[in-house]
């Protein structure tokens, strides 16, 4: 099998039926989440979304065209941001923001410009097992392996929290399951050489500085993530394969589940608890 692997815009990327990682992961959530995200797409929007937009096309040296926001206090200023919403190509930023990721891209765009590789890639494979068509758009994908013989595919990430923390949120955040997904459906385009997931975390605030976290292949964190992948693309392929007519109706009838179910904190919890009441 040969994956399909090509530089699409967001716009061509999005268009396509595929499955990506974003929507396995709601599925992992319920069918009724999956749904919800094919109607109606990701739940960021507004200035958060603009900004990753802009660190994203900045550090990567690809994607969307950085502009100023407009002035609102004017008609023409009004009227030229509604045509910058229209675009996809477009992050619109206040000048402080534009600052901020100006500042943000000097500290990692040296990064990643010391490895020979293409910036956001799309990739599509056929999953033999389920028999979906995956997809994923990968923010870096090198020429080559690493010199330790790794190829790692990298992913940039913005966060407002501690870069020493992306552990913690790796896990609150299902990154795993896309460094697992990403590896999976590189190696269904046939590479047979080690792989492996980076993620180059820098933190918004100054100094900008950043952190660099891998995932391998043999951890157990993939390991666990793949074996998720694949309950859940089975039982997405079956959603599909036993309702073809009406399986977006069927998938929305399954939410989260109602049984009620006992509030218990952690041991560490409760003593903490008892703790700051004594203090």
């Amino acid at each position: 099998m040969v994956a399909d692997i090509r530089q699409l815009s967001d716009s061509e990327y999005f268009a396509d039926p595929a499955l990506d990682q974003s929507a396995l992961k709601r599925f992992m959530v319920s069918p009724l989440s999956y749904v919800d995200y094919l109607d109606h797409g990701l739940d960021v929007s507004g200035d958060a979304l603009e900004f990753g937009k802009a660190a994203h096309a900045l550090v990567l040296g690809t994607g969307a065209e950085i502009v100023e926001r407009p002035n609102l206090r004017t008609k023409a200023g009004r009227a030229e941001l509604e045509e910058l919403k229209a675009r996809d190509d477009a992050a619109v930023l206040s000048a402080a923001d534009l600052s901020k990721a100006e500042a943000m891209a000097a500290v990692t765009s040296p990064y990643f410009d010391a490895i020979p590789g293409r910036p956001e890639v799309a990739v599509f494979a056929d999953d033999p097992a389920s028999g979906l068509e995956l997809k994923g758009k990968y923010d870096w994908l090198p020429d080559a392996p690493d010199e330790d013989g790794v190829l790692r595919i990298r992913d940039y990430k913005t966060t407002a929290s501690d870069p020493r923390d992306f552990p913690r949120d790796a896990a609150r955040l299902g990154y795993h399951i896309q460094a697992a997904f990403y590896m999976m459906l590189y190696r269904l385009g046939g590479y047979e050489g080690p792989i492996g997931f980076e993620f180059v975390v820098q933190e918004k605030k100054r100094p900008y500085d950043y952190m660099v976290w891998r995932m391998a292949e043999d951890s157990q964190e993939i390991g666990m993530a793949g074996e998720h992948i694949a309950q859940a693309l089975d039982e997405l392929a079956g959603f599909k394969r036993d309702s073809p007519g009406d399986w977006r109706q069927r998938m929305a009838c399954y939410g989260l589940d109602k049984t009620p179910r006992d509030v218990r904190f952690t041991g560490w919890q409760i003593d903490r608890e008892y703790e700051e009441m004594e203090a």
